[in-house]
């Protein structure tokens, strides 16, 4: 018996009970005659009741203090009820869940704590708010002394000698990485809302198909390679930039840890919801008890991917927005036999438009 409301219901109302008909047990009995000696007990006669409080009395007591507790006992459950859904709502990511949007105002302790709950969400949601719109702006403040460093650079070479080249290639090299970085926590940023900026008709096997491509010329080049082994078409609904840099930055994590000689192997498959794309490598995989946080910003994990071969940790993180931008899912999990196995779902157009299926 999980529910309050069905445990306050029985609470009062056994009470009521109990309270009904132990009127009746403990009422007072006449006293019996003084001198008076029987050895039989008295019959009662034939037309009295039993029962201190008449029967149809005592089922309507029991019939009304039976509503009452049952309405006493949804006043009190419902709000709370309320504020476990939005709670469950703001954990997941929903940031504009409130417990009284729906609700009467209360006076009493449980408003208090469905107001006290809604000021909680409003100032989560201010902060988050606030911090996203930070992180943009310092980025895009960032750009422009980057570029004017990367103009004084070249500047430089063309003055300094030939002592100074490998220094100056040093600060390009450095300049050209914030420079990358920078572009993906504005990625983030930009995926990192509650729906997608621009939502279109997409197919996912045509995404999978160009990563593919312009991922294996790339990872051609140190030796690996990207396989598509199937790719079934999926019409989804979302933004072409933010389903591309997901997939995009899941292969690519591939391609950094697969040994050489090996490939990365996509997978598109198609249910009568979702379309699942499985991303599988052939390097060191992750530790099962840290598969959830490599989605984390800046997340790494230290056995096998630093600073070096690891990028920055952010493009794991930027996948995971933008699959949760359009309403999709992202797990990692080791495969069998060595390697990283990352799956996406996303819903098809049609489990989310049934009514435009002709």
């Amino acid at each position: 018996m999980r529910s309050l409301a069905v445990k306050i219901f029985l609470s009062f109302w056994l009470a009521q009970v109990v309270i009904l008909v132990g009127l009746e047990i403990f009422r007072p009995r006449p006293p019996r005659p003084a001198g008076a000696v029987s050895t039989v007990a008295r019959r009662p006669p034939p037309d009295a009741s039993p029962f201190f409080i008449p029967t149809p009395v005592l089922v309507a007591a029991i019939t009304v203090s039976a509503a009452v507790c049952f309405l006493l006992a949804h006043n009190l459950a419902s709000p709370l009820r309320r504020v476990r859904e939005a709670s469950s709502r703001l954990a997941s990511g929903d940031l504009g869940a409130r417990a009284g949007a729906l609700m009467r105002p209360r006076r009493d302790e449980i408003g208090g704590v469905i107001r006290d709950f809604d000021t909680m969400a409003e100032r989560l949601s201010l902060l988050v708010s606030s911090q996203k719109q930070l992180l943009s702006d310092i980025s895009h403040e960032l750009r422009s002394p980057l570029a004017r460093l990367q103009v004084a650079v070249e500047l430089a070479r063309r003055k300094a000698g030939p002592d100074a080249e490998k220094h100056l290639n040093r600060i390009e090299a450095e300049g050209t990485r914030m420079n990358e970085m920078i572009g993906q926590i504005l990625t983030l940023a930009r995926a990192d809302s509650d729906r997608p900026a621009m939502a279109e008709p997409l197919d996912l096997a045509d995404i999978v198909r160009r990563v593919a491509e312009d991922t294996d010329y790339e990872a051609r080049q140190t030796g690996r390679h990207v396989r598509v082994q199937r790719a079934q078409s999926a019409a989804v609904l979302g933004d072409m930039a933010l389903l591309t840099s997901a997939v995009e930055n899941v292969v690519r994590n591939g391609c950094r840890y697969t040994p050489a000689g090996t490939s990365v192997d996509i997978s598109l498959d198609v249910t009568t919801t979702h379309g699942r794309i499985v991303v599988r490598d052939y390097g060191p995989g992750v530790p099962a008890d840290e598969a959830e946080r490599i989605f984390l910003p800046f997340y790494r994990v230290s056995a096998s991917r630093d600073r070096d071969s690891g990028g920055i940790g952010l493009g794991l993180s930027i996948a995971a927005r933008a699959v949760k931008v359009h309403g999709g899912t992202i797990r990692a999990a080791n495969a069998e036999g060595g390697g990283l196995e990352v799956s996406i779902l996303i819903p098809l157009y049609e489990a989310l438009h049934p009514l435009s299926i002709s």
